[in-house]
């Protein structure tokens, strides 16, 4: 499988920030900017705040592999940055991914809307 296409650049995701629209929920914010590209470009952070290294790598891990399915439904043409929130719940995969379809419908960023399994 090929890899997702990832933003890397901290400009890129200070870019993003400033200028785009965001969804947060409780665990996760959202944030959006066009980009111009044929392509939908994705970035995860966890800040320090998020918890220790491990409990950061989960999360990540944990979001990129819910991006990773989800990515053929995304519109194309964006970049799309996800943020990681401090949290004291104990997160699954289908946690991530019910927080994640949701924001990413409230951005109209996910195609397919009468395909929804297991949604809020």
């Amino acid at each position: 499988m090929d890899k997702l296409p990832v933003l890397k650049k901290n400009r890129e995701f200070q870019r993003i920030y400033n200028k785009g629209k965001f969804a947060a929920s409780a665990l996760l914010v959202v944030y959006v900017l066009p980009n111009g590209l044929p392509v939908t470009r994705l970035g995860i952070t966890a800040s320090r705040k998020a918890g220790k290294a491990v409990k950061r790598n989960r999360m990540r891990r944990l979001i990129r592999e819910n991006a990773r399915i989800l990515y053929n439904r995304l519109e194309k043409g964006f970049d799309v940055v996800i943020v990681a929130r401090k949290t004291e719940k104990i997160v699954n995969l289908d946690i991530v991914g019910r927080e994640l379809r949701y924001l990413l419908r409230k951005l109209e960023l996910l195609k397919d809307k009468d395909n929804r399994e297991n949604d809020v």
